[in-house]
């Protein structure tokens, strides 16, 4: 969703964060599922709340851009590049 002029830093940008948060997630995921002062009842009810609030984000906050051109998308967005 990013215009053309950025369009390849704004992927970069996409990718990096992606695969950073991957890393931390595998890093921590084993050291807090075998914390006794965590347990694993409570590292998989984490990611489930955060799973939920990463729905209710997405479906109230994020637009709808299915079947939009870009330019479109940064007309109803009033983006200027």
């Amino acid at each position: 969703m990013f215009p053309n002029s950025i369009r390849s830093k704004g992927q970069s940008l996409g990718s990096f964060t992606h695969w950073f948060f991957a890393v931390i997630i595998s890093w921590t995921f084993p050291v807090a599922i075998n914390s006794p002062s965590i347990g694993p009842g409570n590292v998989f009810m984490f990611f489930a709340v955060m799973m939920c609030l990463q729905l209710l984000f997405s479906w109230k906050l994020m637009p709808e851009t299915k079947g939009k051109s870009l330019e479109q998308i940064q007309k109803d967005l009033k983006i200027q590049y």
